[in-house]
């Protein structure tokens, strides 16, 4: 009765069925909590109720729950949002808002939200005090991979001197670690790998110790990489298949995924083409679930690589392409680690001079059009489909939707909307709540660009 009278919002996930409030009605309510003087104590027991929703999520995330955690905190994005803003707002702020920040990293960084990790991180070291901890140098480093994946390098070596520094005045091991991972990740990726191998090769203990899996598993892989990037793909093979092992065993597939695009790309230094293939495609059918779009940007950019070599130049430049497009979603490189683009380069040479610049235009321009699903698809050989007709935005909205939509893209604001559509301003309010449910938004900017779209169609 109350979604009829459009006082609740209803959202479906798969099984699971949410309510939200209009934001009238919240700000309604709002008001009458700082009336009451209740306001401040709600707020901290929601910030307190979605700190341990992350943290239970980070103590469960290698394991076979991993996809349900990632869904779980996906749909509650803007609770986690909400209780982050008063958190870092909150005079008492300590360890416990770092605490917060940092578990919702491997969230952030298994969908490819680098950007929103590195912004909530920033603000919470910025805003709690130096302390020499352990919560703070699992901060630092989970900052610091998030600024080198984007090849921010000049923030991400701040962060690798901020975590020697605490260190220094540290004399917990777990703070120890953590500066040398936060050191050695780095190195990985600017390119001093003999330093990288020792910085990590001496911590992996230390957290086997600490009975921290997630870190463990975080060393090997950066290990991994740091031994096939000076050639040596035996002891790198040897990390990736240790990663296989566990993330196996429990039944984890985010950094599974990434353990199989590394250990492609060695077998295929090794010269095995076809058990590369095979490893890509297994990564990319995990990528396809979870809808990384980092990961399977770096997967297709790999089988990109191995198709060129084999001859199939056309094919090879349409996956560069669709990479590169997945790849300006999150603002990092395809190519992740700068040791790597000498590859990426000679794939693109080979195929620019088998093709023409002509060909090659159309397939990239091909390669970048195509949608997560789709690129995928494209790499695995599988046959286009074509979406059911309610797939698309365009066919959820109603007219009379679709009539607000247009009016949110002229500028008008929902009490103007009600007046030229001589509807109540609630209802106009619960029009413009649905149309942003619908197509997945979260601000009226996004619905005036959808219009202007659809416009041109």
């Amino acid at each position: 009765a109350l979604v009829d009278k459009s006082i609740l919002i209803r959202e479906e996930s798969g099984t699971v069925v949410r309510f939200r409030m209009l934001d009238t009605l919240r700000d309604y309510g709002r008001e009458k909590l700082q009336a009451s003087g209740e306001y401040l104590d709600l707020r901290r027991r929601h910030a307190d109720w979605c700190r341990q929703l992350a943290l239970d999520a980070e103590a469960d995330w290698i394991g076979a729950r991993q996809l349900d955690w990632i869904d779980r905190l996906d749909r509650e994005q803007p609770n986690l949002r909400e209780a982050l803003e008063f958190a870092l707002a909150d005079d008492t702020a300590t360890d416990s808002v770092l605490a917060f920040a940092s578990a919702l990293q491997p969230f952030w960084y298994s969908l490819g939200r680098f950007g929103e990790g590195r912004h909530w991180l920033d603000r919470a070291l910025a805003v709690t005090p130096a302390a020499a901890s352990a919560v703070r140098a699992k901060a630092l480093y989970r900052d610091c991979a998030l600024n080198d994946v984007q090849g921010d390098f000049a923030a991400a070596a701040a962060l690798v001197g901020e975590a020697r520094a605490l260190a220094e005045r540290s004399t917990d091991p777990l703070a120890h670690a953590y500066a040398k991972f936060t050191a050695g990740r780095h190195e990985v990726y600017t390119g001093d790998l003999a330093l990288a191998c020792a910085h990590l090769e001496g911590i992996y203990d230390v957290f086997a110790e600490q009975g921290d899996l997630l870190a463990q598993v975080l060393v090997l892989l950066a290990l991994g990489w740091a031994h096939e990037l000076q050639q040596d793909t035996a002891r790198a093979l040897k990390c990736h298949e240790k990663v296989l092992a566990i993330t196996e065993s429990h039944g984890e597939s985010v950094y599974r995924s990434h353990a199989l695009w590394g250990a492609a790309v060695a077998v295929w230094h090794e010269g095995d083409r076809d058990r590369a293939l095979r490893l890509l495609q297994q990564g990319l059918a995990l990528v396809r679930r979870r809808r990384d779009p980092h990961l399977a940007a770096t997967c297709l950019e790999a089988r990109a690589w191995i198709v060129s070599a084999e001859g199939s130049a056309r094919r090879a430049v349409v996956l560069l392409g669709a990479a590169q497009a997945l790849g300006q979603m999150t603002g990092a490189s395809t190519v992740v680690f700068p040791g790597l683009l000498v590859h990426h380069d000679e794939c693109e040479r080979n195929t620019r001079r088998t093709l023409g610049q002509r060909a090659f235009e159309a397939a990239h321009h091909e390669g970048h059009s195509l949608d997560l699903d789709a690129a995928v698809a494209y790499a695995l050989g599988e046959e286009p489909t074509t979406p059911p007709p309610t797939a698309g935005p365009s066919t959820e909205l109603t007219r009379r939707e679709r009539q607000v939509a247009d009016l949110v893209a002229e500028g008008l604001t929902n009490k103007a909307i009600a007046s030229r559509l001589v509807i109540s301003p609630r209802t106009a309010d619960g029009h413009v709540e649905h149309i942003l449910t619908k197509l997945g938004f979260t601000s009226r900017t996004q619905i005036a660009a959808w219009v202007t779209e659809h416009q041109r169609h």
